[in-house]
């Protein structure tokens, strides 16, 4: 199958085929009539050697054009990074097979891989397969002059084409001039339009086949120093990250580069046994997968039902030790609840029988008040007296009136009971009469 893709990705970047098929369609536009200019139909299909000329200007044109679209494609990825930057140090020259392997792959290498990675893995393929890095730059340099020469031998067919038309021009050339001489009769000198017709023929398909030739001429010379840019870049990329990368391992003795090469092969084999290693598990698991499962399902059928067994026997047990413990613990809840309830009552009571000695002190506090408003007025009442006594030099019943309101204040502190109101009606009458 990849003969076939192969064959298949070659036959579709054939210059053959496109520039057949670009004449094709070429011819087949004039013969049905829409290209119907008459410069047009005498330079490129007046005579057979003009169509001869056109197909291969074709062919000429699209292997240009193809090597175009390569060239532009190969610039447009040489930003890419296709290996790591150099680290701090270098390398070793082992790990050129890392490297080789981070490259991009392609299917076709011949036809499809740009010239940059071509080059960095060339260059790689040295490293690796010597060893060491010793001979790089050189190799590199070789690699650049080789690049120059495919591009010069890649241009081969355009050559061929640009040497081949002017040839086919000059083939129509005497052809014509032979037609014209042939035309040319003893008897017949006055009739010249064979004559006129075969020098037409040989001049145009000259002038067709230089025209074409130069156009060619100029589209290779431009896509050879497009191309040419392109190698200069992908000759400074390659240099920038080749060069100095590696360490040099070559010794007088070359044991280094012996001990680097056995290192190689060590690791390869230790590959190539791990990997025969962990087929030999894969079979043996896959061997083993069916024994275990049965083994697995047997044991865990016989587990379930043990514990499904024990489990019903469990949770009936601790069914009834939830219920018992739930009836408990309601009877306990209910005993406390009765307890609390006759706490509250007993509290209840407790706070009415405070609440009426409070109301009794208050109505005491409120008696001591009304006494204390009833002595406060009787001492105004004295100071006037004493005022009016001193005034008038009445000192006998001045003392008098002193003893009986001490006589009078004595008998309301010693009988709580007595109406204040009437005390104070008395006192103020004996006051009236004092003064």
């Amino acid at each position: 199958m990849s003969k076939v893709n192969a064959f298949s990705a070659i036959l579709i970047r054939s210059p053959l085929l496109w520039g057949s098929a670009t004449s094709f369609c070429f011819f087949a536009l004039i013969h049905g009539g829409i290209i119907s200019d008459a410069n047009v139909l005498r330079y490129l299909a007046g005579h057979w050697v003009e169509y001869v000329e056109v197909i291969m200007f074709c062919v000429g044109f699209s292997s240009l054009f193809i090597k175009l679209l390569s060239v532009f494609n190969q610039r447009q990825h040489l930003s890419d990074d296709l290996i790591e930057p150099i680290p701090e140090g270098g390398q070793n020259p082992i790990d050129a097979q890392k490297l080789m392997e981070s490259l991009p792959q392609s299917a076709n290498e011949s036809v499809n891989e740009s010239c940059l990675v071509r080059r960095l893995r060339e260059s790689l393929d040295l490293v690796l397969r010597t060893g060491t890095a010793d001979k790089l730059d050189d190799h590199l340099k070789y690699l650049a002059d080789l690049d120059a020469a495919r591009a010069a031998q890649s241009y081969g067919l355009v050559r061929f084409v640009i040497w081949a038309i002017p040839i086919m021009g000059f083939l129509g050339t005497v052809i014509g001039i032979t037609v014209a001489i042939a035309s040319l009769s003893p008897t017949q000198l006055d009739n010249i339009s064979g004559v006129v017709a075969g020098l037409g023929t040989a001049f145009d398909t000259t002038a067709t086949a230089l025209a074409l030739s130069m156009v060619l001429m100029f589209m290779q010379f431009i896509i050879d120093r497009y191309e040419q840019s392109l190698l200069e870049i992908v000759d400074a990329v390659a240099w920038v990250a080749l060069a100095g990368r590696f360490q040099s391992l070559s010794t007088g003795d070359g044991t280094a580069l012996a001990v680097a090469r056995l290192g190689d092969a060590v690791g390869r084999s230790s590959a190539k046994l791990l990997e025969a290693q962990e087929q030999s598990w894969r079979a043996l698991e896959h061997s083993a997968a069916g024994n275990i499962e049965l083994v697995l399902t047997g044991a865990g059928n016989k587990l379930r039902e043990s514990l499904t067994e024990s489990l019903d026997t469990t949770l009936g047990k601790w069914t009834e030790s939830l219920v018992k413990a739930h009836a408990h613990l309601t009877s306990q809840r209910e005993d406390r609840w009765a307890m609390a309830a006759e706490s509250m009552a007993a509290a209840m009571r407790s706070f009415e029988e405070h609440q009426k000695t409070l109301v009794g002190q208050t109505e005491l506090l409120e008696k001591v008040v009304d006494a204390t408003r009833d002595v406060a007025a009787l001492e105004r009442v004295l100071d006037s007296n004493l005022a009016a006594l001193t005034a008038t030099g009445r000192f006998d019943e001045t003392l008098l009136t002193l003893s009986a309101a001490v006589q009078l204040l004595a008998a309301r502190a010693g009988d709580t009971s007595a109406d204040s109101r009437h005390v104070s009606l008395h006192a103020s009458h004996r006051t009236g009469k004092v003064a």
